[in-house]
């Protein structure tokens, strides 16, 4: 059996499918001695399978089931497999620990906000700061929520908090709160300021590499073209699936709560599933896609049959799937191959709005959101690439507009559900009353009505974002 030593070489060697099969028999193993689980952990996140993380979590808790350290590795992997209530109810597990009891409320917090119970949730969020005043993650929930009981005076408690705050990512987090809530006071000049210094706190050693990212879309457009598509492509596959393609807060939570308010559609958010079964093909570059030449339909069915397998082992029977997942526009080709027959809603808004509510959001994770001008070309990038599978879709691509949506939404979501070859549910307007969790940096606004104050949103900032504007979107 291969040992994680061996398992990391052929990731090196990019022999990605030989390391999963590998990482998945260690991590089953029966005698499950001298085995480091945060490493596995790590690996299995490098191979981009949730579940053998969450697999390795659960078996290093298992040596040591009190230590809070295992404990918030495995509320972190449940969360990220969807099981949501898991991670809460093990969060209580936290609450035991007096050294850990503040994060056991953040915790459960976090994850009953998911599932809209937002009294809760900031009762939570309270009991934690009632433990540690200085809980930058718990300042960043309530601030998510907007749930202030006195914003002057906890606008004045999070700044006499920076003063005491040392560890870089707790920094980070109060600055983002900061930023909401003085943005929530309509003090823009100080909101932008803490949200600007938050990101450059983000901000690595190295500068992100957008050209290397444009080099890669570039690779991926070599790849998939209309005659390899042509050679490789599935048969009648993929009509249960519904991919919505679309970069970072651009509406995509509020598309997949709508399209589920219509019996049978499974919402599945965000996750690692296609990347998971499609691990063989690595990055899909030329040199890596030479050997599927040799690919024959059961090969490729192969990946489709383990996308729908590991979707409905996850998410339970339905008759369809949405899967909003953010690095969807890289796989674009391959889903264009793989499933034929699934439905495609590119969702666009104005590039402004999309690039300001990234960099103010922490909760997007990605390198490119801690600068302005990466920004900017990243979603640049992102819609030439869309634009290209757009191509290659054809009919089976709809596009919708944000501004649409929240102006226009009878009009737009009829359109929505007839591409998608739903009925539009009589109640679908009231998708926010939906038990759906959902993880998204606007917590408040996907469990209200549709509305349009998010459009334009940008236009408060304007005196900071105009130049950078300028450059970048004429």
């Amino acid at each position: 059996m291969a040992s994680l030593e061996n398992i990391s070489a052929m990731i090196a060697q990019r022999q990605y499918g030989d390391a999963a099969a590998a990482l998945k028999k260690l991590v089953r193993k029966k005698s499950k001695a001298r085995i480091d689980w945060q490493a596995a952990i790590s690996v299995a996140g490098q191979l981009g399978d949730q579940d053998l993380a969450l697999a390795a979590a659960q078996n290093w808790r298992a040596e040591s089931p009190a230590d809070p350290h295992r404990i918030m590795a495995e509320i972190t992997a449940l969360g990220n497999v969807a099981k949501h209530k898991d991670a809460a109810h093990l969060s209580r597990e936290l609450q035991k620990n007096s050294r850990a009891a503040a994060d056991g409320y953040y915790f459960e917090g976090f994850y009953q906000a998911r599932f809209g119970k937002r009294d809760l949730a900031l009762g939570l969020q309270r009991k934690a700061l009632d433990i540690n005043p200085d809980h930058a993650f718990a300042w960043e929930q309530i601030a998510l929520l907007n749930g202030y009981d006195n914003r002057d005076a906890e606008i004045a408690k999070m700044v006499d908090c920076e003063k005491r705050l040392r560890a870089p990512d707790q920094l980070i987090a109060l600055y983002y709160a900061l930023g909401r809530a003085f943005d929530s006071a309509d003090d823009f000049d100080n909101a932008f300021a803490y949200i600007s210094k938050g990101a450059r706190l983000r901000q690595g050693p190295a500068p992100f590499d957008m050209a290397g990212v444009r080099a890669y879309l570039n690779r991926l457009k070599l790849t998939f073209t209309e005659n390899f598509i042509a050679n490789h492509e599935n048969e009648d596959i993929g009509g249960e699936a519904i991919f919505i393609f679309s970069p970072p807060r651009s509406g995509s939570t509020l598309i997949e709560q709508i399209l589920t308010t219509a019996p049978g559609i499974t919402a599945t958010s965000e996750h690692t599933i296609l990347r998971a079964a499609a691990i063989a093909l690595g990055s899909m570059e030329p040199p890596e896609m030479a050997a599927v030449a040799n690919y024959e339909r059961k090969d490729w069915r192969k990946i489709s049959m383990g996308y729908f397998d590991r979707l409905r082992k996850r998410f339970g029977p339905g008759k369809a799937y949405t899967d909003k997942t953010l690095i969807n526009y890289y796989y674009g080709g391959l889903i264009r191959s793989v499933f034929p027959e699934a439905k495609i809603v590119w969702l666009k808004r104005d590039p402004r709005d999309v690039v300001w509510s990234c960099f103010r959001s922490r909760i997007n994770a990605n390198q490119w959101a801690e600068n302005l001008s990466t920004t900017c070309e990243f979603i640049k990038a992102h819609h030439e690439i869309t634009d290209y599978w757009a191509e290659l879709f054809g009919n089976r691509l709809i596009e919708i507009s944000y501004e649409d949506l929240a102006a226009k939404p009878e009009e737009t979501t009829a359109a929505l559900f007839a591409h998608c070859g739903r009925d539009r549910p009589d109640d679908w307007a009231a998708f926010y009353e939906s038990d759906n969790p959902v993880a998204t940096a606007s917590l408040a606004q996907v469990r209200a009505p549709l509305n349009t104050k998010a459009v334009g949103s940008w236009r408060r900032y304007e005196k900071f974002l105009a130049p950078i504007y300028d450059q970048h979107f004429n």
